[in-house]
């Protein structure tokens, strides 16, 4: 039987969940062991002309953002397929530049908001690659390719029409994705992966704009294929490079084009420790580096990941 803390430290060299808007991260979408329950705290800051949420541009507009998603989550299995819930919550705070070149006096007005940015519910099952397994016996079995089902439900943060600028959306986001993971190596403690993540977000009508003369904005769905390759150089530390494209999300206000078509390629590099065997931290700096209309961002993340397996029940089960 291998101790708790060998076994703790391979499931974070196979789980790091690093859920956001911006893009999911690094080695959110490998496989991972059942009967585990974690929570992943992260600081961000954001300097770009997209809503904090990532899939609305908005080209006349300069915001700086700090926000703290914070995910519950939880690993299971299903008729022997791995699978995982998830909860996110999203509270931060922002500023905003926002250019009216009709202004007869001030072109720029300034904005501020606090409060939730959207957050999520999500829900992961295996379709192809490990099984179910618990910690005792993911260990053992082979890195293969795995593909998996995704679907995340985004609801709205902290909005209200009166005001300039918000950091919720006043509308939901359906999205669909099959995320995969490949290993280019068979060594756990040297680990290399390559992650494929193509997904599609859909959104529902906001009826209640932040602009005086509308009665309604709809945005076109946004199409999105998140890429990673991150190597362990050692059994606790792993680095990684990051390329993330968008298209589509063009929106519409009372049925006049918004001019805001998405279409950018984002790249990133980063890298992540276990510090303890419940506790991985992990950093990210990226943004776009290509794209259209001048769309802008710049992301630096840091994400601490607690996560906890009841090894006594775990060994339990093992000797039965």
């Amino acid at each position: 039987m291998r101790t708790s803390s060998t076994l703790l430290i391979c499931l974070f060299i196979f789980l790091t969940v690093n859920i956001q808007a911006q893009g999911d991260g690094p080695r959110t979408h490998l496989p991972a062991p059942t009967g585990v329950w974690g929570v992943s705290a992260k600081y961000m800051n954001l300097q770009q002309n997209l809503l904090p949420t990532g899939n609305f541009f908005v080209p006349s507009a300069d915001f700086s953002i700090n926000i703290f998603p914070t995910t519950l989550f939880h690993t299971f299995g299903i008729q022997g397929r791995p699978a995982m819930v998830q909860f996110m919550i999203n509270p931060g705070s922002a500023t905003a530049q926002l250019q009216t070149p009709n202004a007869p006096i001030n072109p720029i007005r300034e904005a501020s908001a606090g409060g939730l940015s959207d957050g999520f519910v999500a829900f992961r099952l295996g379709l192809v690659g490990t099984p179910a397994l618990d910690l005792n016996h993911f260990y053992d079995h082979p890195m293969v390719y795995n593909l998996h089902g995704y679907f995340r439900f985004w609801y709205s943060g902290t909005y209200d029409s009166g005001e300039t600028f918000n950091l919720g959306t006043n509308r939901f986001t359906i999205e669909l994705g099959a995320p995969m993971a490949i290993p280019l190596n068979g060594n756990p403690k040297r680990a290399t992966w390559l992650e494929i993540y193509p997904s599609v977000q859909f959104f529902t009508d906001n009826n209640d704009p932040a602009r005086p003369t509308a009665d309604k904005t709809e945005q076109a769905p946004l199409f999105l294929l998140e890429n990673h390759f991150t190597h362990n150089l050692t059994p606790k530390f792993w680095v990684g490079a990051d390329l993330r494209y968008q298209y589509g999300g063009l929106s519409s206000t009372d049925g006049v084009d918004d001019d805001n078509l998405i279409n950018n390629l984002g790249a990133g590099i980063s890298a992540g420790y276990l510090v303890f065997p419940f506790l991985d931290l992990n950093t990210t700096y990226g943004g776009i580096i290509a794209g259209q209309n001048d769309a802008e961002s710049r992301m630096f993340r840091i994400t601490a990941i607690f996560s906890y397996v009841n090894m006594k029940k775990l060994n339990q089960n093992a000797v039965k």
